[in-house]
C-alpha cells in the first residue's frame, strides 16, 4: 500500500495526478480503437467544451508524442503503429486499453450502432482501428484472409460497410470483389489490413440481404417433457409457449447458434438442446447446414 501523503498539499497534488492518468487511458483508449481522435470526438464522447477538448489532446500529445501524429487535413491525432506495437508488447497495457473498450467506442452499421452483447475472444484493435475508419471514410480495405473453406492466406479487397460482434466474434460487413456481392468476414481470420484511398462504391443500402428483416421463433424442444417444457417456457419466454423476435437475414445463423436451439429436432435433441426453432422454413436460406 503507498504512504500516505505527508500534507494536504501533497494529497492534492496525488488526486490530480490520478485524474491525469485516468484522463490520458481514456482519451488513449478511443485513439487505440478508433485510429483517429479529433476535439469534435472529444466533445461528442466526454460532454467537454471545444477550449477543454483542445487542452486533452494537447495533454495528451505531451505525454505520449510516439502515439500520434497530427492530421492538418483533417485536424485530428492519427494513431501511430508504434502505439500498436506498445500495447501489443505490454499485455497490462493490452488488458488496460482493450479489456470493456467496446461500450465506449461507436461500431458502426452503416449510420447507427449495432452491437450484439456476446464475447469470446480479444480482437485485434489495430484491424478494428482500420476497419472502423474505412466506413467512416468511405474507402476500400485490403487484407489477407483464411477460411474454413479456403484455409490457405488469400488476398480480398472488400468495400466494409458495418463491424458487428456476433457471437463469438468479430465480424465485418462489406461487398468483396472477388465474390462480386455482400459478404461476411471474422476479424480474428484477418491481417495485414491496408486502407486505400480508393472510394468506396457500394453502400449499406445496396446489401439486400443485410436490410432483411427475418422472423425468428423459438419454442421448447418439442423432445421434453411436459414438465421440462414448462421450466424451458418461464425461463426463456415468461411463461407464454413461444417467443418470436426480427433479425438481419446475415446474422440469424449466428443468434440461432448462440441460443443452441434446434433446427432439426430429429436429430438435435435434449439434453443438449432446450430450444428449437418453429419456422424452419422462413429462416431455412439462412441457417448454417446441419
Amino acid at each position: 500500500m503507498p504512504p500516505r501523503p505527508s500534507n494536504p498539499a501533497e494529497a492534492v497534488s496525488d488526486r490530480r495526478s490520478d485524474v491525469q492518468d485516468e484522463r490520458l487511458e481514456r482519451v488513449a483508449r478511443l485513439l487505440i480503437w478508433e485510429g483517429r481522435l479529433s476535439r469534435a470526438r472529444l466533445m461528442e464522447q466526454f460532454g467537454l467544451s471545444g477550449t477543454r477538448a483542445s487542452e486533452w489532446l494537447k495533454e495528451f500529445r505531451e505525454a505520449r508524442p510516439e502515439w500520434v501524429e497530427w492530421d492538418s487535413r483533417l485536424r485530428s491525432l492519427v494513431t501511430t503503429r508504434a502505439a500498436y506495437r506498445a500495447i501489443e508488447k505490454s499485455e497490462a497495457a493490452a488488458v488496460e486499453l482493450m479489456g470493456g473498450a467496446e461500450p465506449d467506442i461507436g461500431v458502426l452499421d452503416g449510420d447507427s450502432a449495432l452491437i450484439l452483447p456476446w464475447d469470446f475472444s480479444r480482437v485485434s484493435p489495430y484491424i478494428f482501428s482500420r476497419l472502423r475508419l474505412a466506413i467512416k471514410d468511405g474507402v476500400r480495405i485490403g487484407f489477407n484472409y483464411s477460411s474454413m473453406s479456403r484455409p490457405a492466406v488469400h488476398s480480398r479487397v472488400i468495400e466494409p460497410h458495418s463491424i458487428i460482434r456476433a457471437g463469438r466474434r468479430w465480424h465485418v460487413r462489406g461487398y468483396c470483389f472477388e465474390r462480386r456481392d455482400f459478404r461476411d468476414f471474422v476479424l480474428g481470420r484477418m491481417s495485414d489490413v491496408l486502407l486505400t484511398e480508393e472510394a468506396s462504391s457500394h453502400r449499406s443500402a445496396e446489401d439486400a440481404k443485410w436490410n432483411r428483416s427475418v422472423k425468428v421463433r423459438l419454442v421448447a424442444h418439442p423432445a421434453l417433457s411436459a414438465e421440462q417444457m414448462q421450466l424451458v417456457r418461464r425461463e426463456y419466454f415468461a411463461g407464454t409457449a413461444a417467443r418470436s423476435t426480427t433479425c438481419r437475414g446475415p446474422l440469424v445463423p449466428y443468434f440461432i447458434q448462440e441460443l443452441r436451439a434446434a433446427t432439426d429436432v430429429e436429430r438435435q435433441l435434449p439434453p443438449d438442446y432446450q430450444l428449437a426453432l418453429d419456422n424452419r422454413e422462413e429462416c431455412k436460406e439462412w441457417l448454417f447446414p446441419t
